[in-house]
Parts: structure tokens; sequence; C-alpha cells
């Protein structure tokens, strides 16, 4: 193979490929208008999510526990109330992350739990207590509380999830006057005090925790769905697109040999891949340091990020051999489209893997590809102070370069067979062939 000739069909493709503007703003325009789409998008369901006014049916709350009426220091020994003023206290709907919920909650009196109500959509949600819950707690008896919503609809399930964590606090502090009243401590049903890391962890520090986890899995997912789609066009032109334009005949008779037409094509799809990734990790690097300045606090490894690129070349690589071996066979570029949609139904489910709970690189996921690099690009970016797991990198950049040579190999066998190359010119030979015979079985009637 004599690469000063792979360099010149390589530079000519690129050079061709950068001067068609669909192909330029697929790989550079779209990224741009993409990301600041999804932060705006993001941005407005979280406003949307915490503005949203959930309605909660209340049943029997004249039977719970009544704030006192004056003022001073709160006794221990007396049962919290939970509602005051016509809501709940405040004291029990704090902003807490781990609820993952939103919105204000509207305490609507109701005199029974109607279902109705929730089926016409009056209220969200259904809180019902037992009439005479503050006598039972008096007395030492356990009091039932119901909380109704509706079935398989959202409003309904955001506003039980956030009266049932409201309940819960309430009941916490209900049981801790149950133990004041028998002289115990209130953490008394507590032996054993446990402290995880999360508990330890501020509401703020907990929310970037969740960012940091949600980014790491989506990043990579991202970024390979781009260099898919940075690879798939420019090698559509380059084999279908020539076609179409009958400039393939010309390549293939000059002096260049398959095999060199197919590594300079290969080297072109390859940087114009690579370079959507490029251009995706510094918006993304740029992205995740504005968003590190908002959390004041490390969301992702920036160098990590950054080391992404690595992993992303033998991505490339991949998908530009695969596009190629597919792209060949097509008669036109309306063709190659469809003939690419394979590729997407064999790499989406390989990205989607990656991002399963508990799955991360080890023996046995090193030697899959596509899911390896991807686990590969999330171990990069994640802040962990366990080592990292270098002893597995052989393994993906094994499975990686296997699949990249029987790619290449599909593609300079197809480039070898005629009837693959012009399929055009035969298609367009039958279909006069038919319309001859058509004239001529037209001419005997």
């Amino acid at each position: 193979m004599r690469w000063p000739v792979v360099r010149l069909i390589a530079a000519r493709e690129f050079r061709d490929q950068l001067r068609d503007r669909r192909t330029m703003f697929m790989i550079l325009g779209l990224p741009v208008l993409m990301y600041p789409l999804f932060v705006g998008v993001g941005t407005v369901f979280a406003s949307i999510l915490k503005d949203k006014r959930l309605v909660v049916g209340v049943v029997g709350a004249d039977a719970l526990p009544q704030p006192p009426a004056g003022g001073g220091k709160p006794d221990p020994t007396a049962y919290p109330p939970l509602f005051a003023g016509g809501r709940f206290v405040d004291k029990y709907v704090p902003e807490d992350p781990e609820s993952g919920t939103g919105g204000t909650l509207v305490v609507k009196p109701l005199d029974a739990a109607d279902e109705g109500l929730l089926a016409a959509r009056e209220v969200d949600a259904i809180v019902a207590f037992d009439p005479d819950t503050a006598a039972k707690l008096e007395r030492g008896e356990k009091a039932a509380v119901r909380v109704l919503g509706r079935d398989g609809e959202e409003n309904s399930k955001l506003a039980v999830r956030r009266v049932a964590a409201v309940l819960r606090k309430w009941a916490e502090d209900v049981k801790a006057a149950k133990f004041a009243r028998a002289n115990l401590p209130p953490d008394y049903d507590r032996p054993v005090e446990v402290r995880d890391p999360q508990s330890q962890k501020s509401a703020d520090k907990k929310i970037a925790d969740e960012v940091r986890d949600a980014l790491v899995k989506v990043i990579p997912l991202l970024l390979v769905m781009w260099v898919l789609t940075g690879a798939i066009y420019p090698a559509i032109d380059m084999t279908a697109g020539e076609k179409e334009r009958g400039t393939m005949e010309t390549l293939l008779i000059s002096p260049a040999g398959r095999s060199e037409i197919v590594a300079g094509k290969f080297l072109a799809v390859t940087a114009l891949g690579f370079g959507t990734a490029v251009w995706n990790v510094l918006l993304m690097v740029a992205a995740v340091a504005v968003g590190q300045v908002f959390f004041q606090s490390q969301l992702l490894s920036v160098g990590g990020l950054a080391a992404c690129v690595l992993a992303a070349l033998p991505l490339a690589m991949l998908f530009a051999a695969c596009c190629l071996s597919l792209g060949v066979f097509a008669r036109s570029t309306k063709e190659g489209n469809y003939y690419m949609v394979p590729m997407f139904f064999l790499v989406l489910p390989l990205a989607y893997w990656s991002m399963a709970p508990g799955i991360e690189l080890d023996a046995r996921m090193s030697w899959v590809p596509v899911t390896n690099a991807l686990l590969l690009q999330q171990r990069l970016m994640a802040v962990r102070p366990d080592p990292f797991p270098w002893v597995h990198v052989p393994a993906v950049a094994i499975s990686l370069a296997a699949c990249i040579a029987l790619a290449l190999w599909a593609a300079v066998r197809q480039f070898n067979r005629e009837s693959v190359l012009f399929r055009e010119a035969e298609a367009g030979g039958r279909r006069r062939g038919f319309r001859l015979f058509g004239r001529a079985k037209g001419a005997q009637g």
C-alpha cells in the first residue's frame, strides 16, 4: 500500500467534505444549537416543576392534634400538629432532594374520601385520617391514614410522593412525643446509630452528586451518537454520493488500488467523526465548567472529560469502517441513509447497556465492543477515590481493534466487487431492458 496515495485520497475527500455545508452543519452547527437547547429545556422543566400546584384533599383534619393557642416554649410531650392556617406545617415540607419531587402542596378540606374527585382531577391526591386520630393517640392506640391517588398519572404520583414524605416526617415527631410521655429519649427505637455518607451531606451536595452521576452516564452516550452522526453522512457522500455524481468511475480508473482508495476514505471519515467528538468535548468542558461554578462542587473530572477524546478515536475508526462497508451498497444517498439504520439499531443497545445500574468496566465487559469504550469514558470522567482499572484497558483496545480490522476487511472486499460498485449502472440497464421489452410487446400487439 502506497501511503502517499492514501494521504492524497484522504486529503481530497476531507477537503470535499469541508466544502459541504450540510455536513459541516451536522458536525459543527447542530451541537452548538442542541446543547443550549438541552440546558434551556431542563431549566424550563425544573421551573415548571417547582411552580406546579398540587391539590391535596384532606379528610379528617379536625380530628388531628391542633396547634397550641398561645405561644411559649413547645411541650415535648404534646403531639405535633400537621396543619396550621389551612396548610401543612412548614417544617414538614422542606426542599428535600431525596424525594425527587417538586411543586407546592395546596390543602383542600374534604368531607369524605371521594375517589370521584380524583377521576375528575379536582384533587391530585387524597389523605384520609381516622375520625378520632387525636383521641387514639391520647389513648396510646395506633391511628391510620390513607393516601389515595390516580394510577398512571404523573401529577398524582408527584402529589402522592410529596404527601408521603410529609406524613413520614410528621410521624417521626409524633413518635418522639410518645417517647417523651414515657420518659424515653427520642431515639429510643434506634439503639444503633448508622452514619452513612449520604446522611452527612448537605442538600446542595446531594443535588450535585445526583447531577454528577447522571452526567457520567449521559455524556458518553451523547458523545457516541455525535461520533456516529459525524461518520455516517461523510461515508454516504463518499460512496453512494460519488455514484450519483459519476465520480466513482473516475476514481477507480486512477492508478490508486482499491485498498488504497478504501484507506483514504477511511482516514477522511475517521477524521471527521473524531473531529465531531473533539468539538463536542470542547462544548461539554465549557458546560461542565459553568455547572461547577453554579453548584460550587466538582461535577466531573474535566481532565477525564478531555481524555474521553482518546476513547472516542477507536469508536470513530470503527464507525467509519462500518459506514463505508454499508454505504458502498447504496445506489443513491437516499438509499444510503436507509442502509445506515442498522448501525443505530446495533449501537444504541450497546450504548444503553453501559448505562445499566451496576455495570462497570471489568474483565467481562471490557471485551464488549462500543460498551467497553463508553464504560472507559465513564470511568475517566468519574470523580472517584479508587484506582483506575488500567488492567482492563488492553482488552478494550484489542476488542475494538479486532472489530475495526474486520469492518475494514469487509469494506475492501466490497470495493473489489464490480457488481457492488456499479449497481447503479446495472439497475439502469435492467430498467432500459424492461422498457425496450415493453415497447416490443406493444408493437407486436
